[in-house]
């Protein structure tokens, strides 16, 4: 017996008891208040949300959320969960669609639903990890998934929670004698024994894996039993392993992307801030300062750092008695930033921010800096187009960058590149973007759809920048030497360096 046969058997087993169950909660007016309210209170903000309900049973969220005017699907693996749920439905006056359908493979067209609501089911799925993709798969882009769930069963493995267990069953029987009909956690059952999340503790596990899968805006409220138990009985009975809500968003592709690089970023954010405190204390922060000093029109001025990282290229102006603010998606390394310029004790204010939306009035600045950070943008022509806007009139973008992901589409630049990578690996070098190594590999995967990793450059800069209200001051080609030591000129011999100036010429309507 399969896992979609054994599911089906046991429950098809108990739907008669639940069926009953959840005809006397649909018309309790109390507890369907306390669903609603915990639902609505976490849902997406709209007036007619087309909801998936997996796992529906005899219908109890379908019924309670058709009563509010949504577009409800129930579906259940259990053909008698789903006749109680039609007739429940009836009872009501309401016509919720009911499925046969096991939530592992999901019969519908991506991007369907704006919210799926499942209770007491995530700890039943024989493959948790295929379902909770399928779930991913039918919702759209900045829907959102709400699990109701608890570690059932878990007192057989949790000393602690086996004795709050037993208390609570003794106080159960001491005030109300038998066990209400299908209590049943008490037995050891073959049907459970089969199931991968009986025994792991959640929802730990359901953050690390909705984490993996790229679902964002994660909230998880460990206990909502004072919320949705209205009767002590129920609390005595299952109190010892408290329900639990998990909210989280099948994200944007935008939104996806940036969740990516946040999470990425903030992963090699030590490895930057040793960078950082090793670059200004070489040679090579001269060397950056030398290359700057003929494009800066003042000897102070209000500058803004795109993609501060670890904080390098802002310690660099600070030095030199300019006003600087950096930002960076990753609040991480934003971290790692304070802490660099606290020990070159430079004074730099730190924001976390997205360059398509940055966080500040029309002309607050006179610099946009930033180093090794355009190759990423998403949005070339809105990251442009703000700092034209938060530019003064006159104001400078001033920015270093290379053709690091050329090769992935270009035959020539591929040629080159692999050469590079072989020089590379033959003085010792085994880290190196592009060459497979396991720890680029994401940001590689990631690089190969990025605007800018398909277009030569500074071609574009050179032919674009007027569309944005600039005018190029000046673009120098491969200025890698003047800024880089020996290792990193070998690392990036194939993707020569460049700079360019450019000043605000008129603002963008």
């Amino acid at each position: 017996m399969n896992g979609k046969e054994f599911t089906e058997k046991r429950w098809q087993e108990s739907s008669d008891n639940f069926c009953e169950k959840v005809k006397v909660s649909i018309f309790n007016q109390e507890e369907t208040r306390v669903w609603k309210n915990i639902i609505y209170q976490n849902a997406p903000n709209k007036e007619k949300l087309k909801i998936l309900d997996i796992g529906t049973g005899p219908g109890f969220f379908s019924i309670i959320l058709s009563q509010d005017g949504h577009d409800v699907t129930g579906i259940d693996c259990t053909p008698g969960m789903l006749d109680g749920a039609r007739k429940n439905a009836d009872a009501v006056g309401v016509k919720p669609r009911f499925l046969a359908m096991d939530c592992h493979e999901l019969e519908f067209e991506e991007n369907t639903f704006d919210l799926i609501v499942t209770r007491n089911v995530t700890w039943t799925l024989y493959d948790p990890v295929k379902a909770y993709m399928e779930w991913k798969r039918v919702l759209r882009p900045g829907a959102r998934m709400l699990i109701f769930d608890a570690n059932w069963y878990m007192h057989f493995f949790d000393n602690n929670i086996k004795k709050n267990f037993d208390a609570g069953v003794l106080e159960y029987r001491e005030k109300y004698g038998k066990f209400p009909e299908g209590f049943s956690m008490y037995l050891i059952e073959d049907y459970w024994l089969k199931l991968p999340l009986v025994g792991i503790k959640r929802p730990d596990w359901d953050q690390a894996t909705l984490w993996k899968m790229g679902f964002v805006n994660m909230k998880f409220d460990r206990d909502i039993d004072d919320k949705v138990y209205t009767q002590e009985k129920s609390r005595l009975l299952y109190g010892s392993t408290p329900m639990f809500m998990i909210s989280a968003d099948k994200p944007e592709a935008e939104e996806a992307t940036l969740d990516f690089l946040n999470r990425y970023w903030s992963s090699v954010s030590l490895e930057w801030s040793n960078a950082c405190l090793k670059e200004n204390q070489s040679p090579i922060k001269a060397s950056y300062k030398e290359l700057f000093r003929p494009y800066l029109k003042k000897d102070k001025m209000r500058v803004l750092d795109i993609g501060t990282g670890s904080g390098f290229i802002a310690s660099v102006f600070a030095e030199e008695g300019h006003e600087v603010t950096g930002i960076d998606i990753s609040e991480d390394m934003l971290t790692q930033a304070k802490y660099c310029t606290d020990i070159l004790g430079l004074e730099v204010k730190l924001l976390q921010a997205n360059t398509n939306n940055l966080p500040f009035e029309n002309e607050s600045f006179d610099l946009v800096v930033c180093r090794n950070v355009t190759w990423i943008f998403q949005d070339p022509d809105k990251a442009f187009s703000e700092w034209n806007r938060v530019l003064t009139e006159g104001g400078r973008i001033l920015y270093i960058d290379a053709n690091w992901n050329l090769y992935m589409h270009d035959e020539n630049e591929m040629e080159k590149f692999s050469e590079n990578r072989r020089k590379a690996i033959e003085m010792g070098e085994k880290k190196l973007y592009g060459n497979g190594h396991s720890s680029t590999v994401l940001i590689d995967k990631l690089s190969f759809d990025l605007p800018f990793s398909k277009i030569r450059r500074p071609d574009w800069d050179r032919n674009n920048l007027q569309r944005f209200g600039f005018k190029t001051i000046e673009i120098r080609e491969n200025i890698t030497k003047e800024i880089c030591n020996e290792i990193e000129s070998l690392r990036t011999e194939a993707t020569p360096m460049f700079l360019v100036c450019a000043e605000k010429q008129y603002p963008l309507l």
